[in-house]
């Protein structure tokens, strides 16, 4: 099926990795934060901390423009914070204003913003529950970029009782309008049938609620070959760098 391709001139021309798990204490977490960048973790969420690290990350990898956007694919709230904010008020009768607040839906797309040392536009998109919503942010990154513009484009996953086996981390890529380098991102006006997930392997992913591991395998092949990713009625392709210049390494770091 034929596409129109949309602002194909956007590259991704830095990408990052940070991995924990749920034996890790926030505390280390927090710690880290706090050596990597120096913000103040103390009020931070799980959820934050893991965004906030992938971010420094990225940020180390790639020249970070004070109007550079961030867009972030995370689950609405923390599941860790909310777990406990309803242990408080169910069982406790205590309300915490400071646990609500560190658990609204934008404070990981915040507090990531705030490490890139960015003062772009932010946007939290809730990714967690539909197959088709975990290259959301990407898509609507891409579509938001003008000529010369940037964008942090992040995945934060916080690890959940109910997915067992499960890992937790963030991933970040950073894309550019016009920019000379870097891995080419082509957007389509339509998904090719047979890029579109089936019906079986849709209800699998939304069963599972574990949209990490599909984003950690489309990162892992940046630039190494041609690669596609199905957003509702949209494709987003990046193709194989041709040449040493355009290859992206994802920087790694795991706790």
């Amino acid at each position: 099926m034929a596409m129109a391709i949309i602002n194909s001139d956007i590259r991704i021309t830095a990408a990052a990795r940070f991995d924990t798990e749920a034996a890790v204490g926030n505390k280390i977490l927090k710690q880290t934060l706090q050596q990597q960048s120096g913000a103040d973790a103390r009020r931070l969420s799980r959820l934050s901390l893991i965004a906030a690290l992938g971010a420094g990350l990225l940020r180390g990898q790639g020249e970070i423009r004070p109007d550079c956007a961030v867009f972030l694919g995370t689950p609405f709230s923390s599941p860790s914070v909310f777990e406990k904010m309803a242990d408080n008020v169910l069982n406790h009768h205590a309300a915490m204003p400071f646990d609500f607040i560190a658990n609204l839906h934008n404070a990981p797309v915040f507090h990531a913003a705030q490490t890139l040392g960015t003062h772009g536009a932010t946007l939290a998109v809730a990714t967690e529950r539909h197959l088709e919503t975990r290259f959301h942010p990407l898509l609507l990154a891409a579509q938001s970029l003008q000529s010369g513009g940037q964008a942090a484009v992040g995945w934060a996953y916080e690890h959940q009782a109910t997915h067992a086996d499960t890992r937790e981390g963030s991933i970040w890529i950073l894309l550019e309008h016009g920019a000379e380098h870097g891995v080419p991102v082509t957007l389509g006006g339509q998904a090719k049938e047979a890029e579109r997930p089936s019906r079986q392997a849709a209800a699998q992913s939304e069963t599972q609620g574990y949209y990490w591991q599909d984003v950690a395998d489309w990162a892992e092949e940046l630039g190494r070959s041609g690669n596609s990713a199905a957003a509702g009625t949209w494709t987003l392709e990046t193709r194989k760098a041709e040449h040493e210049k355009d290859r992206i390494t994802v920087k790694k770091s795991a706790i």
